[in-house]
């Protein structure tokens, strides 16, 4: 067989590609040159894309909506118009990878995962419409998250943390899209949940055991803000929306997913019994929320030294330092003022998060010059007693390691 996976890229897609390209069919990641749920709706190219397929899975989702990617258009809009190709040119099957908790439509990511579902039961395509819970895996956004919260003195809950979760583990999540896609049943709808339900409060002691962290009290956190705090941390999953779907709950009957399987999912508690987590995994859970308080640091930095530089510092003793370095009078008020500035907008866009990469390196180039001019025409601003020089060395330190913790989100 020939299978299409979209959304391959992602968590969930990545894991099932990773997986079916060990077996014999052959299998294909689709990227977004090939289909882009973005601005799919009725493109007549996906029916010449789709002619060879025999099954499409489509793993694509959100957990939260941006400027250019809403509910709307990639659950709902995207994937009727995929549904429709797919019956255009006779896919044998579809694999759709929905949410469990969909059928109650209570926020706009249920609504917009339930109106593809509905529309796929009734295109008249044999499918698989697969609802999994919280999905848990070493790669998983969600898993690093609640590894991180974990680690902390105390363990940040929602109320009283006692929503019911059924975390699946993503290789058992992958097992079933494999048999359905095995299986010669027309119309197969499931709920992919592990063994048995856990507190939200018991995964995150769960998972603070498993990191080598002794349990610890837990504290009920205001929710008041969460989408401006899920702005500032850069975390889609930090959202008023979100909150609300983990207080209605998310758990099921496993029994039926165990007996399409053939065997029961592993429970969370069970799969973290199993092991201890490695130094690497420590590692990098006590350093993930570094990353967004590094970078607000960062930015409050870049716009104080502006503000300061122009606006507080008394100006002849600015001006006095660029003339050091060779800066003429005439232009040193404007030089001055621009680089102000500059800091002030490094540091804002720094803050908002845009094109972090390419600012960071740019941070650290408009500090290694600012140094080597004073260390080429003022050296003797390394003797200052509060170390006015030498403090650029961790800031540079602090910029890079920041990158390195924005590559591995």
């Amino acid at each position: 067989m020939k299978i299409l996976i979209v959304g391959a890229s992602g968590f969930i897609g990545q894991a099932i590609y990773q997986r079916l390209k060990e077996g014999d069919d052959e299998v294909v990641a689709s990227s977004r040159a090939l289909i882009d749920f973005t601005t799919l709706q009725d493109d007549k190219r996906l029916i010449e894309t789709l002619q060879t397929f025999d099954i499409v899975v489509n793993a694509v989702g959100i957990i939260a909506q941006t400027r250019t990617q809403t509910f709307e258009q990639i659950h709902t809009l995207a994937p009727i118009a995929l549904f429709d190709a797919c019956r255009k040119v006779g896919v044998k099957k579809v694999i759709h990878i929905s949410a469990l908790g969909s059928e109650n439509r209570t926020t706009p990511y249920h609504i917009s995962k339930n109106r593809a579902d509905e529309y796929l039961r009734e295109s008249g395509l044999n499918y698989a419409i697969l609802h999994p819970s919280v999905v848990y895996g070493d790669d998983g956004k969600s898993t690093a998250l609640f590894q991180a919260l974990a680690t902390l003195p105390l363990i940040p809950i929602v109320g009283n943390g006692q929503q019911l979760l059924q975390p699946i583990r993503i290789e058992d999540l992958v097992a079933t899209v494999k048999k359905a896609i095995e299986s010669h049943e027309r119309k197969i709808e499931l709920n992919v949940v592990g063994a048995e339900p856990i507190t939200y409060e018991g995964l995150l002691q769960t998972f603070r055991a498993w990191l080598g962290y002794k349990a610890t009290k837990s504290v009920s956190v205001p929710t008041f803000g969460t989408d401006i705090i899920g702005k500032v941390l850069a975390e889609p999953t930090v959202s008023h929306d979100n909150i609300q779907m983990l207080n209605e709950g998310n758990s099921a009957e496993v029994k039926p997913l165990s007996d399409f399987l053939g065997y029961e999912p592993i429970g969370f508690r069970a799969n973290f019994a199993k092991s201890k987590a490695h130094n690497s995994q420590k590692l990098y859970a006590s350093l993930y929320l570094i990353r967004p308080l590094l970078r607000i640091i960062l930015g409050f930095v870049w716009i104080w030294s502006g503000i300061v530089s122009a606006f507080l510092y008394p100006q002849p003793l600015a001006l006095e330092l660029l003339h050091e370095i060779g800066v003429p009078m005439g232009v040193d008020v404007p030089i001055l003022y621009f680089a102000s500035l500059l800091d002030i907008t490094l540091g804002i866009l720094t803050l908002v998060g845009y094109r972090l990469q390419q600012l960071l390196r740019l941070q650290m180039v408009v500090i290694m010059v600012y140094t080597l001019l004073l260390t080429l025409l003022a050296p003797y601003h390394w003797l200052h007693p509060f170390g006015a020089i030498l403090k650029n060395l961790p800031l540079v330190v602090s910029i890079y390691i920041l990158s390195q913790l924005e590559r591995f989100r």
